[in-house]
């Protein structure tokens, strides 16, 4: 464990204050949950993600679709990859891109085909895409909670992403969403 040398008093109702340094660095937000762990006479705070609480269908999901459609499907949360179906398991657990949290933020699908002119979203920050062709759909909550997204993936130019592709990038999310509702 890492000390910060950063001291707080709890206040009358049990409150303290987490500095915004940390905050920034452990890209914690307003609003983002966190789990309570005691350890002895220590206390702990981590970010709480719930996809990862529901990490055997996330896997699921992920290789389901690749299974199917013969892309590389991988899933995030808000923060990081959770799972990449497939051989290339090197994402899992790096923190993702700005752009595609700026897809998640807006809550809309995505689907970009580079030769078409489109600009591919970063997955992994500071890692440029090498993808030719991308589905991205954000896992929404009925109450518009965005917990992470379902993406699509495909290297190949000549290849294109069919409306059944879309569509099984989007029941995938879909099937995830409903497990917090």
């Amino acid at each position: 464990m890492q000390d910060t040398g950063i001291v707080r008093r709890i206040d009358e109702l049990g409150r303290v204050v987490i500095p915004k340094e940390l905050r920034k660095t452990l890209r914690i937000r307003e609003g983002d949950p966190l789990e309570i762990y005691t350890n002895k006479d220590e206390l702990i705070f981590k970010k709480y993600s719930p996809i990862s609480s529901i990490n055997a269908y996330a896997e699921a999901v992920a290789d389901g679709i690749e299974e199917v459609i013969e892309k590389t499907c991988i899933i995030t949360d808000n923060d990081a990859v959770i799972y990449v179906s497939g051989k290339n398991k090197d994402a899992v657990g790096k923190v993702i891109s700005t752009d595609l949290e700026k897809v998640m933020r807006e809550r809309k699908s995505v689907i970009l085909n580079k030769s078409d002119g489109g600009n591919m979203v970063s997955i992994i920050k500071g890692e440029e895409s090498q993808a030719e062709n991308q589905i991205i759909v954000p896992i929404v909550t009925e109450s518009g909670d965005c917990y992470g997204s379902v993406l699509v993936y495909d290297k190949d130019k000549g290849t294109r992403f069919t409306p059944t592709d879309v569509r099984f990038a989007k029941l995938g999310a879909s099937f995830l969403s409903k497990q917090f509702d």
